[in-house]
């Protein structure tokens, strides 16, 4: 399957980048590898449904304010558990046309820019001060 080749190659992939970053070997040669698409059916992922998520964020914030942040940032923003975890103060404190918003970096380094909702904000504005919150 294609997912297999994959899945193997990523192996072949780290380990001649290794070899070659130590200077083992004077290239990569598998650099220009064409590795095959995998091509996902999305319509069975599954999500939270509106009272699944409301339930979520009821027990977060049930736990600390500082998970109640995080579940906030997770389920209404959608962001991916390691860009809400590395979320600082400093990082929503601008203003945008009059919206607060959020920077961060998404999948692949990218700098990314959002609005902050209400009801995040204020999930935030709770966790500012303690001792877990940056």
């Amino acid at each position: 399957m294609d997912s297999s080749v994959v899945t193997m190659m990523h192996g072949v992939r780290g380990y001649f980048r290794f070899a070659h970053s130590e200077g083992l070997i004077a290239a990569d040669p598998a650099v220009y590898a064409r590795l095959p698409k995998i091509h996902r059916d999305e319509t069975r992922t599954q999500g939270l449904d509106r009272l699944e998520l409301i339930r979520f964020l009821q027990v977060a914030q049930t736990i600390t304010v500082h998970h109640g942040a995080l579940a906030y940032l997770l389920g209404i923003n959608a962001l991916r558990a390691s860009e809400a975890a590395a979320v600082r103060i400093e990082d929503y404190a601008d203003t945008l046309r009059g919206h607060r918003v959020l920077h961060l970096v998404g999948k692949g380094n990218k700098p990314a820019t959002m609005p902050v909702t209400v009801p995040v904000l204020g999930a935030l504005e709770a966790c500012r001060g303690t001792a877990h919150c940056r």
